[in-house]
């Protein structure tokens, strides 16, 4: 019997082995992904990134272009394009998906619950959580960039406006902006822009492409309104000051909408934590009381 259990150890022994070096040499072949020209990652995304290479390189020859395109899209929005490419963001659902599957898994070991279904379940659901988590990680991405963007408009629309008038045209003031104004995606956008024109790209080419990849009204607004001012000769200084002024107009009818919405929102955990700890303090000296007056 002895002799049995020994052969069985050695055989799972065998295969985890056979297994780990199926899978180190599959990693092993992996081709090395060029990051020379891209933002540096995460934390959390850099301790991943082995396996989400792998991923990468499995399911990038398998993906459609309409796919791709979707992708690139969401990562543009967000500014994370020079962080992950499209094929990358797949692979690393697909790595996500694995990384929580196997975590609830371990977590239904850890607590000794068993059972097909429920395993089944907790896979299904864990695989499910891991592949949308991404797209959660890019909205959070998405709102955060927004709402810089949405504050620092005006200061830069600001510093144009006076380069401009000093003489200054439309590129030279994007660029003092650039150098005078606060670190964060306007920055980023803005020197991106002045790269598309130093690199050949017109203007109006340059201001389109930029409303595209960060998709707000504010920014569309803005590039259109230089582009027809660009075209019917306008006067650029007395344009940048208007749209200055509205930028900043709604920035405070923006501040002043969240500050009411702040009572209602107050109104959920105030139901549901303060509330009910108040009333258990009141009953338990009411009960005090009635106690010693032998009610109870």
């Amino acid at each position: 019997m002895s002799a049995v259990v020994v052969l069985i150890a050695l055989l799972a022994a065998g295969c985890a082995g056979l297994a780990f070096w199926a899978i180190y040499g599959f990693i092993r072949e992996v081709p090395e992904a060029d990051r020379n020209y891209q933002d540096p990652l995460p934390f959390g995304l850099r301790l991943l990134w082995p396996l989400v290479n792998a991923a990468t390189f499995v399911l990038a020859p398998r993906l459609g272009a309409d796919k791709l395109e979707k992708a690139h899209r969401e990562l543009q929005t967000a500014g994370q394009d020079f962080v992950l490419s499209p094929e990358q963001l797949y692979g690393l659902r697909a790595t996500s998906a694995g990384v929580a599957a196997v975590f609830f898994w371990l977590l239904l070991e850890l607590l000794d619950k068993h059972g097909i279904l429920l395993y089944a379940c907790t896979v299904i659901f864990g695989a499910a959580l891991g592949w949308f988590y991404p797209t959660l990680w890019l909205s959070e991405r998405r709102n955060r960039r927004r709402r810089l963007v949405v504050k620092d408009l005006p200061v830069y629309l600001d510093f144009i406006t006076m380069a401009v008038e000093a003489g200054l045209n439309i590129t030279g003031g994007i660029e003092q902006a650039t150098q005078k104004g606060p670190p964060g995606p306007m920055a980023q956008e803005f020197t991106r822009l002045l790269r598309d024109v130093r690199s050949g790209l017109p203007r109006a080419e340059a201001l389109k492409r930029m409303a595209e990849r960060m998709d707000m009204s504010q920014i569309s607004s803005f590039t259109g309104t230089l582009i027809q001012a660009d075209r019917v000769g306008a006067s650029l200084g007395a344009t940048l000051r208007a749209q200055a002024m509205q930028r900043r107009e709604e920035r405070f009818l923006r501040a002043e909408k969240l500050a009411l919405e702040a009572q209602v929102k107050m109104m959920l955990p105030l139901v549901m934590f303060f509330f009910p700890l108040i009333f258990m303090v009141l009953a338990y000296f009411i009960y005090l009381r009635m106690k010693q007056e032998g009610i109870f």
